[in-house]
């Protein structure tokens, strides 16, 4: 890539862009922030238009700023999201390439025979069934790059699987691509810096503001401490002593996927729970909801049967994963958006002038003239993160459960959540995270909970 630049007004762009990778090489590319990110990976897979530079793939011009044929290149990605299609076994699914011509016949036993000698060459014959249809996380990024590998690909992007994968699975996938890398097949890792220190690779290339602004190779990157110390930023864990009363208690509660889920919460405590998938954590979401109820086991709230005894409204809240949204209307005012759901908190309908002005005094404090915007549509993710913050200091719940908040986030807005979620501590809310991630925030938590 030859100084790359984009124009974009859906993703953040390219600001004069360049990057070499080679045959057999392992690359990473650390992300200083999230800017230019997605557009780059875009550009990698599709020939779509650029505003300046070009793009070679296998030494031809691929793409250039004057013409861009919207083809699609030999590029395969891994990441959380799964590429797989559920209904077919994994033999079928390491054959079926959207980057290769699938033959029309299909040759089931040529294909055994090859998915054999695949699992023989990188030693995966106790990870892989061939036949099997269930497949954990670890297996379905093993079944990506063995597609990758089968369609040919020119290079294999491996982004943030760190967040998804325990540390001994991360391990076992770097090995597998060393092992490709042999077979002259490029990889790039894209990751935060914190998550470079777990790499090997060959080069190291820094992306900021969607230029990049510095290259390491295996020579220099004794320095690379010292060079992303600048950037890695871990709280503290914070522990507390339990002096109150259990807030929540969950005692042996079966649910499908849930066997014998059992811990408590008390005021101003952080629980992590860590799951394999966040399709689990909608059961889990459900229950406080009161969607559900158990099988077997008893939730008790405030020491009342959670079930038994509804708690009053607000007293317990959930916030998706899209923290910078959730509950976010974009046509509403600063302070309408502030005073969403405050009419349960009151049960009465909201519209006290008297009420309203000490709000918006109390926000002006902190928000500054922000109260006064008429829209949120031009607030940035810290001032969304805040604003939810403040809301929940309105409706000041007892317990707060987060869904993945960590999740697709770079690493300042994983820090100012983390701040938040301390806030929210201090202010005696006890916290519940629902997380599939290895994030080094989690220190935020009292205790972790892995099922």
């Amino acid at each position: 890539m030859e100084h790359v630049s984009t124009q974009d007004s859906a993703l953040s762009n390219l600001d004069d862009f360049n990057m070499n990778l080679f045959q057999g090489e392992t690359a990473a590319i650390v992300k200083l922030n999230d800017v230019g990110v997605d557009k780059l990976m875009e550009i990698l897979c599709y020939n779509r238009p650029i505003s300046s530079g070009r793009i070679y793939i296998g030494e031809q011009l691929v793409n250039r700023h004057d013409y861009s044929n919207f083809t699609r290149n030999r590029i395969s990605i891994v990441d959380r999201n799964s590429k797989l299609i559920s209904d077919l076994s994994v033999i079928d699914n390491i054959f079926l390439s959207p980057v290769k011509s699938t033959r029309f016949m299909i040759r089931k036993k040529q294909q055994l025979r090859e998915f054999l000698w695949l699992c023989n060459e990188y030693g995966l014959s106790s990870v892989l069934d061939a036949d099997s249809k269930e497949i954990t996380i670890f297996q379905r990024c093993v079944i990506e790059i063995l597609r990758a590998v089968v369609s040919e690909a020119k290079l294999i992007i491996i982004s943030q699987l760190e967040e998804v994968l325990s540390k001994s699975q991360f391990a076992a996938v770097k090995k597998l691509l060393e092992q490709v890398a042999r077979h002259q097949f490029a990889v790039l890792f894209i990751c935060f810096p914190h998550q470079y220190l777990s790499h090997s690779c060959d080069r190291c290339l820094f992306i900021h503001n969607g230029h990049d602004v510095k290259v390491a190779d295996r020579h220099n990157q004794y320095a690379m401490r010292s060079l992303l110390s600048d950037y890695i930023s871990v709280p503290a864990p914070c522990t507390r002593e339990r002096t109150a009363p259990p807030l929540l208690q969950v005692s042996h509660l079966y649910l499908e996927t849930f066997y014998d889920l059992t811990f408590s919460v008390a005021a101003g405590e952080c629980i992590g729970i860590r799951g394999r998938e966040e399709k689990d954590f909608l059961l889990f979401l459900q229950l406080f909801q009161r969607i559900r109820r158990p099988d077997i086991g008893k939730i008790v709230f405030e020491e009342k049967d959670f079930y038994q005894c509804p708690p009053s409204p607000n007293s317990i809240l959930i916030v998706q994963r899209d923290l910078a949204n959730t509950m976010m209307m974009n046509e509403l005012s600063y302070l309408d958006n502030l005073c969403i759901s405050l009419n349960l908190r009151l049960n009465t309908p909201f519209r006290s002038k008297r009420v309203l002005k000490g709000i918006k005094k109390n926000a002006r404090e902190t928000a500054g003239n922000l109260v006064d915007a008429r829209s949120i549509e031009f607030l940035t993710k810290e001032q969304r993160i805040w604003l939810l913050y403040e809301r929940l200091c309105l409706l000041h719940p007892r317990l707060v459960i987060f869904n993945c908040p960590f999740s697709e986030n770079d690493l300042a807005i994983k820090k100012y959540i983390a701040e938040i979620i301390n806030l929210l501590k201090g202010k005696g809310i006890g916290v519940v995270i629902l997380t599939v991630e290895n994030c080094d925030y989690l220190n935020v938590c009292d205790w972790i909970l892995f099922f």
